[in-house]
This record gives structure tokens, C-alpha cells and sequence, in this order.
């Protein structure tokens, strides 16, 4: 389940590796067919395209503790809510937001050298928690070593803000609508993200809007 769940990132991931080169873009552009599927992943990624993968809610991690020491169970729940600050941290603003910059054209040739490193990092945090996963299913390494090494990893990209800041600074209506879409993530409603997603299709492609 958690490789079948997995394989979801891994195909966000190769659509970026395709969307960070603006030659691909322009291809993609070329058609209709490439403008579907560019907006399906740009706006609807977790509406249509996340329900076909398992999903492994966050409200329920850490509720279980068997076989865990009392300070063991403590590291998890404080790991478990690392992962969960990242996710939505990773989700709308290393990937929403990111995306949307480059859909409006806000970012330069070396803003784009940034994004690209960034992306690789993001390619390796896929790929090690399978890897991770397997030496600690296997019992190569111990849970609590596993853990603290794709922590480090998936905080890593927080590096990139020093470089990126004026991508941040110099687009607040973009980053609040980010914002509102992370705090209509936190009420776990579905039907309110797909709102969300559909408002900012609107607003980024038929709203006359200065991002």
C-alpha cells in the first residue's frame, strides 16, 4: 500500500521534471490535449487524480503505541507532526504554489535554476521514503534512525527560502491564496479543497488579476 500510495508522488514528480523546461511547456501548450493535461495537474492533482491511489490519513498516525516504549512513542508523535507541518508546507507551496509561478510566467531563467535544484531535492525525498521504508520493514536500520534521516531530508528544502524570497515577497496575492488553500486543507473536507482548486483555476486563468 504505501509503494501503490508512493507512486502518486513519483507522477507528480515526472510532471515536473517535464513542466520546469520551458521548451516542454510550449510543447504542452501546442494542444488542447496538453492544456487538459497541464491544468489538470496544476489545478486538480488532488481532485481527480489522487482518489485512484491509496491514501494514508495523518489524522490517524500515532494513535497506535503497541510495542512502543513510552519515549519511543513520544519521538513519533513529535516526528508524525514534523511530517505533517511539511506536508502542507510541500504540498501548497513547493508544489501549488511553484507551479502557479511558473503557469503565470513570474519567474526568471535564475529563479528557475533555484526551482529545478529544489525540484531534485523534492525527487530525492520520494524516492528515500521508499528506500527508508524498505530497510526499516526489513529491520536493516532502527525505526527511530530511519525516521530522523527523512526528517532531515524533507526539511532540507526549507533551504531554499533565502534563495527564493522574492518569489515569496513580491507575490502576496499569490502566496495568500496558497494560504486559503492550506487552511481549507486543515478542515479535512474534501468538497471545500475542490472549491478551492476550482477558484484558483478561475482566478489564475480568467480573472484579470496583477499577481
Amino acid at each position: 500500500t504505501f509503494i501503490h500510495e508512493n507512486s502518486y508522488f513519483q507522477l507528480l514528480c515526472a510532471f515536473g521534471s517535464f513542466y520546469y523546461i520551458p521548451s516542454a511547456v510550449a510543447s504542452l501548450q501546442s494542444t488542447l490535449l496538453g492544456k487538459c493535461v497541464e491544468h489538470l495537474f496544476l489545478f486538480y492533482p488532488y481532485v481527480f487524480i489522487r482518489p485512484w491511489f491509496p491514501i494514508t490519513s495523518f489524522k490517524d498516525a500515532g494513535t497506535g503505541n503497541k510495542g512502543r516504549s513510552l519515549k519511543n512513542q513520544r519521538f513519533y508523535e513529535m516526528s508524525t507532526t514534523a511530517i505533517k507541518i511539511f506536508y502542507l508546507w510541500s504540498k501548497y507551496f513547493l508544489a501549488f504554489y511553484i507551479n502557479f509561478l511558473c503557469f503565470l510566467n513570474l519567474t526568471s531563467e535564475e529563479d528557475m535554476k533555484f526551482i529545478r535544484g529544489l525540484f531534485l531535492l523534492n525527487v530525492g525525498t520520494v524516492s528515500l521514503g521508499i528506500f527508508l521504508h524498505t530497510l526499516r520493514f526489513r529491520k536493516v536500520l532502527p525505526p527511530q534512525v530511519t525516521m530522523s534521516v527523512y526528517l532531515v531530508q524533507i526539511y532540507l528544502t526549507f533551504s531554499a527560502i533565502p534563495f527564493l524570497k522574492h518569489l515569496f515577497l513580491g507575490h502576496k496575492a499569490l502566496v495568500g491564496l496558497c494560504l486559503g488553500g492550506m487552511i481549507c486543507n486543515m478542515t479535512r473536507n474534501r468538497y471545500i479543497h475542490a472549491l478551492w482548486c476550482v477558484a484558483c483555476h478561475y482566478l489564475l486563468v480568467c480573472a484579470d488579476i496583477e499577481w
